[in-house]
């Protein structure tokens, strides 16, 4: 149940069912692959698309503006809003989600970053890796020939410890390039981009009758550089955002400091993000089992709810008055002793928030998009799919749209998704 009106209890699902009406969604009339070019720095399983950012900030924010993903991911949201002219603020407890999200929102300029990364190869071809002494992971074996897996110790050895911006930014460019489906990759050629189990990758290589090629990385890496880089990027990105690594429900911003919250919490133990990432952890210096105490992945609805309102109350404290928060979250399948149940996420979130805090539910945009296509879905076998249950529901993507005080809900923005935006200064 929610807040009362005259006494009266009002339940969540009415609530929404008022409120979701006339709600537009109009990210999904933009073409495949749509935003700048820097979104594709590295692949971050679970995050959504430009797109959505790019129609809620326009929506919801105007120029000048400050834009706070608490859960920034691959860092969506924070580049989105400062590609657009608003302060661009990210946070995350992951490690590998806080490199990213730090390396897209200062990138390093062509001519810098091949100086550098020569600079810092030359640095790692004088390290000592007699014998591969640096490699504490026999698994990693399964992925590289010794002749590159010796340039990634040694280059590892070298950026360990450093958080500046061009070794962020460097780190960030090489989990763009760690393992994938084609050769641009060190690794030899994996199925996805999400870090495969050895077991998985030997017997993938076995069947394809795959060879662990011997490839270097200075080229590998300038490619995903250039890449990345295709697009015309704005000078003032790098002043414009912030990217913290915290929790969220202990966010390092003060209160009422954003415009508008756009972001992606957990969605209970959906996606594994440790386990889908442990070959870029084990590069960034980071224990996996460090990482896997740090989030929140639980299949306890009441603790889920515990950690979401928590949450809720850090977004209400830090948005500014009369401003908006939107929540994209996914359905959750569980398989319980004698059923199957789809817990609609969205409602549990909009729940908390109605009886926990003074945001008001505005309302709730079903989103469907290409959940039918992540082929990591069905390789973890998490328990989030498209398929119907016995009673003929879908889990589907939901963006919730809380509202804190009496914000200016206006008319849908007129985008155009055919323009190229980032080709020119």
């Amino acid at each position: 149940m929610s807040k009362t009106t005259e006494g009266a209890s009002i339940s969540t699902d009415d609530l929404i069912a008022e409120n979701t009406t006339g709600l537009q969604s109009t990210w999904k009339e933009a073409p495949r692959g749509w935003g700048h070019s820097l979104h594709r720095l590295s692949p971050y399983i679970g995050g959504f698309p430009p797109a959505l950012a790019h129609y809620f900030i326009r929506r919801f924010s105007d120029v000048g503006d400050s834009v706070l993903d608490p859960f920034s991911g691959g860092g969506t949201t924070p580049l989105e809003a400062a590609l657009h002219n608003r302060k661009g603020y990210g946070n995350d407890i992951f490690c590998y989600a806080y490199t990213l999200s730090k390396a897209k929102c200062n990138p390093v300029n062509p001519e810098n970053f091949e100086e550098y990364l020569d600079e810092k190869l030359d640095e790692a071809a004088s390290v000592d890796n007699t014998g591969m002494r640096l490699l504490d992971n026999e698994d990693l074996q399964v992925f590289y020939s010794d002749y590159t897996l010796d340039q990634i110790l040694r280059l590892r050895e070298v950026l360990h410890d450093d958080d500046s911006p061009k070794a962020m930014y460097l780190k960030a460019v090489m989990c763009g390039i760690l393992h994938g489906p084609s050769q641009m990759f060190l690794s030899l050629q994996t199925k996805d981009t999400y870090s495969g189990t050895a077991n998985y990758v030997r017997e993938y290589a076995e069947k394809h009758d795959l060879e662990l090629p011997e490839r270097d990385i200075r080229p590998k890496a300038i490619q995903k550089h250039e890449l990345a880089q295709e697009d015309f990027i704005p000078p003032w990105v790098s002043s414009q955002t912030k990217i913290t690594q915290s929790n969220a429900t202990d966010l390092p911003f003060e209160s009422e400091t954003a415009d508008l919250i756009v972001t992606s919490p957990p969605y209970m133990q959906t996606l594994n993000y440790d386990w889908n990432n442990w070959i870029r952890l084990w590069w960034l210096n980071t224990p996996r089992e460090d990482e896997r105490d740090n989030l929140v992945s639980t299949q306890d609805t009441d603790k889920y709810r515990e950690f979401m309102r928590e949450c809720l109350r850090e977004m209400y404290d830090v948005l500014a008055p009369d401003s908006v928060a939107v929540l994209i979250v996914g359905d959750v399948r569980k398989h319980l002793s004698n059923r199957k149940q789809i817990l609609n996420t969205a409602a549990i979130i909009a729940e908390e928030a109605q009886q926990y805090t003074d945001f008001d539910v505005h309302g709730i945009i079903d989103d469907a998009y290409d959940v039918e296509n992540r082929s990591y879905v069905v390789f973890n076998r998490l328990k989030y799919d498209h398929d119907e249950d016995d009673e003929g529901r879908e889990t589907i993507d939901r963006c919730l749209i809380l509202k804190k005080g009496s914000p200016e809900m206006s008319t849908e923005p007129e985008i155009d998704w055919e323009k190229e935006l980032y080709k020119s200064a």
